[in-house]
């Protein structure tokens, strides 16, 4: 990361909180299955096989499967911009690229088809990868933090040998974006529910209003189960089937 301006360094930051942001919506929506880590997707596949769980299996494995035709999708568009464009234009592409598809994300939740808009969103964090990209290689990684956690502590230990604390506090500093972001997602994603429930408590007419916002809670305690507020506001939402005599 030495290599790269301040002012790189602050938008890795910045869309390392949006892979943060996204990974954790999906994470929620899908109950359990990650948008951008792949290495807990392959472990979802094996536990939920071995468990009798194919329908989850099948989830996690085709959230990898868009991971990977996103970052496949965004290596062909920044090699098709290396072939057209001067390299100080081929990052612009790739990030108009990327907006494309999560504003494409957007859309279709507002048109109520979340699930292909988690599919454009899975895409869009697959094509991120390409942002930051030198000789084929990936260089500043933006929605996995394995790596960079690992750079972190050896270059704790480095700055006790001639090293820098610089070095180690710039991959924390990407750390805690991703986290910080996923923090927020959670947070927004439960807000969401709220503000469904709130134009049906306001129009009592508008039940799908209330259908969405049980379903996110729902969803959220698929996650944590131990959220007895949701569970309380469930309780007093949720329709009640007529009887029959």
């Amino acid at each position: 990361m030495n290599t790269y301006t301040t002012a790189e360094k602050n938008l890795a930051a910045g869309f390392a909180f949006i892979a943060g942001f996204i990974d954790s919506v999906g994470f929620i929506f899908l109950g359990g299955v990650f948008l951008s880590f792949m290495s807990g997707n392959t472990t979802r596949i094996a536990t939920s096989t071995i468990d009798g769980d194919p329908e989850l299996a099948w989830l996690a494995g085709s959230a990898v499967l868009m991971f990977l035709l996103g970052v496949m999708e965004g290596a062909l568009v920044r090699r098709l911009a290396m072939r057209r464009l001067s390299p100080d234009r081929i990052r612009e592409v790739v990030l108009a690229n990327m907006c494309v598809l999560f504003t494409a994300s957007s859309l279709l939740v507002l048109v109520d088809a979340p699930a292909a808009a988690i599919i454009a969103a899975a895409l869009g964090i697959g094509a991120m990868n390409s942002i930051f990209e030198r000789s084929g290689e990936v260089a500043i990684p933006l929605t996995y933090m394995t790596g960079t956690l690992v750079k972190m502590g050896q270059r704790f230990v480095d700055a006790f040998f001639g090293g820098t604390h610089t070095a180690w506090l710039e991959h924390l500093r990407m750390w805690a974006a991703l986290s910080a972001g996923a923090f927020v997602g959670a947070i927004a994603y439960r807000g969401l529910g709220v503000t469904y429930m709130s134009q049906f408590v306001l129009d009592k007419s508008k039940t799908e209003c209330r259908d969405k916002a049980i379903a996110a809670w729902r969803r959220s305690l698929s996650i944590e189960p131990d959220q007895n507020d949701l569970i309380r506001l469930i309780e007093r939402y949720e329709p009640v089937a007529p009887s029959r005599l």
